[in-house]
């Protein structure tokens, strides 16, 4: 369930950004001639991904912590629609969007 929820997605994508920077930073002993080129970038892309688990960090002390209906654990919804992190059952804070209601015509 590694990419269930926004916050998880969010947190695959950071880690995704170290193992880049490290790739680019490796790049540097093929060439090297620009090596202090591709460790300022590899380092750069290092320190972009640290800003976004320090902004993932703080989304996640704000979020609401519900349970799931589905699998009964304690999962946390980014907005108003999310998926569990653990089950990727749809969860949503609205009201309208909550299963089994019927749905609403206008006339």
């Amino acid at each position: 369930m590694l990419l269930s929820g926004k916050l998880n997605k969010i947190r695959t994508f950071a880690l995704l950004l170290i193992f880049l920077g490290v790739g680019i930073m490796y790049i540097g002993f093929a060439i090297p001639s620009w090596m202090v080129v591709f460790f300022i970038l590899g380092l750069l892309t290092v320190c972009a991904s640290v800003g976004i688990y320090f902004w993932i960090g703080m989304l996640s002390l704000q979020s609401v912590s519900v349970e799931c209906p589905e699998c009964k654990k304690q999962t946390k919804l980014l907005g108003k629609r999310d998926e569990c992190s653990h089950c990727r059952a749809i969860l949503s804070l609205d009201p309208k969007d909550a299963p089994g209601a019927p749905p609403k015509t206008v006339n």
